[in-house]
């Protein structure tokens, strides 16, 4: 392998350019191949990144066949990911890829299947499980502090930027149980380490979306309550939800001996090189903790190697940390993230779009849907 691992990004939205940073930043590792459906956009990127030898391909399939690369990282839209995930790993290329996995179920598990034979690294990118509190929270529970755990509920509030235009052109077609869900389901499993069995889903979208598709579609919503049965007993209730007001974002667990909440503060920052305007992001710095013998919530500390730098926002503190232990197992040719217990599996993201896939079918079919059951006969 060479001493210097060479980058090729496929997409230079905002994952793409927060992709680029997190690899930029590391020791021995340099991005020198782009691509992006609008060229002048990966040029931006190009620029930012001020290499000389970074090339801005006009084809991905060039970049995937012919650039003198050894990872591909895939931040397309889910419509084009599933091509330059097989392309890729057929010439032998490391992949990371964005969440989530793929537009449907049908892509999702052959992505799994293909990374499952595959001789090189893949991993999706489950980006928040490496949030200074959502590290601290899955230590906390892997110590027993609260005891054999019961349930657990989420609620994410994600803001738009009206100035970007409305719900339907911010959230494409994939609508919040896509977008949000997709990390909460996998954060779900990561945290408890229980899965999915059952789950009964309601969607809302606007009244303009309804009008626009046809009677066999999946709304773009923008709402999405979940209520689930987990293995070993646990429930679960996701509330997910895009809004123009007040941002919310917050998990708590139950146990037998206490609970602990993860919530967030939110910032404003303005845009520079990926986009005009402005964006609010969330900063998973807080966990608390109460026990039958604390009258109060109890702060917990986060861990030096978990704290993310003033300057850093808990978004992009999150792709550094993922990327730092792909590039770590790249090195160690540790195909099974052995040495990097926290790196998501693309068989964690086939258990997500499994999840999302279930939701879809009981809000059209209006009942609980079983996964194992379901899942085996294909109905969803």
């Amino acid at each position: 392998m060479p001493k210097t691992l060479r980058v090729g990004i496929i997409g230079t939205g905002y994952a793409g350019w927060c992709h680029g940073k997190a690899f930029s930043r590391l020791p021995g590792v340099a991005v020198t191949a782009l691509w992006n459906r609008t060229y002048s956009r990966a040029e931006r990127l190009a620029s930012a990144l001020a290499r000389p030898d970074i090339k801005v391909f006009s084809d991905w399939r060039d970049l995937v066949q012919h650039a003198d690369i050894d990872i591909i990282s895939i931040t397309t839209d889910p419509a084009l990911r599933i091509a330059p995930f097989t392309d890729g790993l057929a010439q032998n290329r490391h992949v990371l890829v964005e969440k989530p996995l793929a537009l449907g179920l049908s892509e999702a598990k052959e992505m799994a299947s293909l990374a499952r034979k595959a001789s090189t690294v893949t991993a999706v990118s489950f980006n928040w499980r490496y949030s200074p509190g959502c590290q601290t929270f899955w230590r906390v529970v892997q110590e027993g502090q609260i005891g054999r755990l019961m349930d657990i509920r989420t609620v994410w509030r994600m803001r738009y930027n009206p100035s970007l235009g409305s719900v339907r052109s911010w959230s494409g077609m994939s609508g919040a149980l896509r977008e949000a869900g997709s990390h909460e389901f996998d954060r779900v499993r990561f945290l408890t380490g229980w899965d999915f069995k059952r789950v009964v889903c309601s969607l809302t979208s606007p009244q303009e979306l309804r009008a626009t598709l046809s009677d066999n579609s999946t709304p773009s919503d923008t709402s999405a309550l979940v209520m689930t049965e987990m293995s070993d007993t646990g429930a679960g209730v996701l509330q997910l939800a895009i809004t123009t007001g007040r941002p919310e974002r917050q998990i708590t667990i139950g146990g037998e001996n206490g609970t602990l909440a993860l919530s967030s503060e939110w910032v404003t920052r303005r845009q520079k090189e990926e986009s005009n305007g402005w964006r609010i992001l969330s900063n998973e710095i807080e966990v608390l903790r109460q026990r039958a013998d604390e009258s109060v919530p109890v702060k917990l500390e986060i861990e030096e190697s978990d704290r993310q730098p003033e300057s850093v926002q808990s978004g992009q503190h999150t792709w550094n940390r993922l990327i730092a232990d792909f590039v770590t197992a790249v090195r160690r040719g540790d195909i099974k993230h052995e040495s990097v217990p926290h790196l998501p599996h693309v068989s964690d993201g086939l258990a997500a779009q499994q999840v999302i896939s279930a939701c879809e079918q009981s809000y059209a079919e209006r009942r609980w849907v079983d996964l194992e059951q379901d899942l085996a006969t294909g109905a969803c």
